[in-house]
């Protein structure tokens, strides 16, 4: 009887060790069918806000085309562009989109004309940009700019070309062209991450040159003329009391003939603007997608996108 009764004992604890292991292989199982789900779940959602995100572009592109009116201003009922949409509740999700106009910027790749010179117009009005933020050195970092766009290999004083980029670690070299994206003036000497930080707001890599006067920030208008600094509170002070300006006329009669046309000798002011930078975020549950696109509105012609 006795050997019976071990060889039941030992059956038992064999059943139950079987036992142990099928749950331990279960619980297993199912903790990754669990972790496959969530994953398949945070896909479609993921999927699907980059749908809404890409709807926000071309949503943002139509309510451009739409805008025919004369002038370009921010907080202004006739601006449907200006206004924006946040969290605005579709499909399964929400739909965020901002629209900011690119002309009321400093244009960066102008210090570099299309024949691949510096401009002493914009390295100046540079520097004056560079003054009113309180950027370390604005003459140094406009010679490290031209050299990094422009297409020779002749160091600007205080600037920095391919030799200097090669002996960092990791190397790499000078584009010899336009920026593409703001966040690339971190490669460039000088440009550490404060100062990209500070000229993000008032700085574009694209733009027509002509400064829109109903969106520009007071620093860039002051920059845009060094005899002229001191009337841009003038016409800031309209542009508050009055609205936006709906014709350069409107700010000839503000500032007077003299101050206008020093202010716009180089014929490089106005009301409107061409090129607008559209935000776009979608979110879905967990999934969240945004997307950013550069487009210019006289043409509809898209000059960039990303995707986060």
């Amino acid at each position: 009887m006795r050997p019976e009764k071990n060889e039941r004992g030992m059956v038992l604890l064999l059943v139950l060790v079987i036992i142990a292991l099928l749950s331990s292989l279960l619980s297993e199982f199912a903790f990754s069918t669990l972790i496959d789900l969530r994953l398949t779940e945070t896909f479609r959602d993921t999927t699907g806000a980059e749908y809404l995100a890409r709807g926000g572009i071309t949503a943002g592109r139509m309510i451009l085309q739409n805008d025919h009116n004369s002038y370009d201003a921010r907080n202004d009922p006739h601006e449907l562009w200006s206004v924006g949409v946040q969290n605005y509740p579709l499909a399964e999700g929400t739909l965020s989109v901002t629209i900011e106009d690119l002309d009321s910027r400093f244009p960066l790749n102008k210090l570099v004309d299309k024949q691949g010179n510096p401009s002493t117009l914009y390295r100046e009005r540079f520097i004056r940009l560079g003054e009113e933020l309180a950027l370390n050195n604005p003459e140094g970092l406009a010679n490290a700019l031209i050299d990094w766009l422009d297409p020779d290999h002749e160091s600007e004083p205080g600037g920095a070309e391919d030799m200097d980029y090669l002996a960092q670690n990791p190397a790499y070299e000078a584009t010899d062209g336009p920026l593409t994206s703001i966040d690339e003036l971190l490669l460039i000497k000088g440009f550490d991450r404060e100062t990209v930080t500070r000229l993000k707001p008032f700085v574009s890599c694209y733009g027509s040159g002509h400064l829109n006067v109903n969106t520009a920030p007071p620093e860039v208008l002051r920059c845009w003329d060094a005899e002229t600094a001191e009337d841009v509170d003038t016409l800031l002070d309209q542009r508050a009391e009055k609205g936006p300006y709906k014709k350069l006329d409107e700010l000839r009669d503000t500032l007077g003939v003299e101050t206008f046309t020093a202010m716009n000798r180089n014929l490089d002011l106005d009301v409107a603007s061409s090129y607008y930078l559209i935000s776009s975020q979608g979110k879905i549950n967990d999934g969240t997608r945004r997307m950013q696109a550069v487009i210019n509105k006289t043409n509809d012609q898209l000059l960039w996108q990303k995707v986060d």
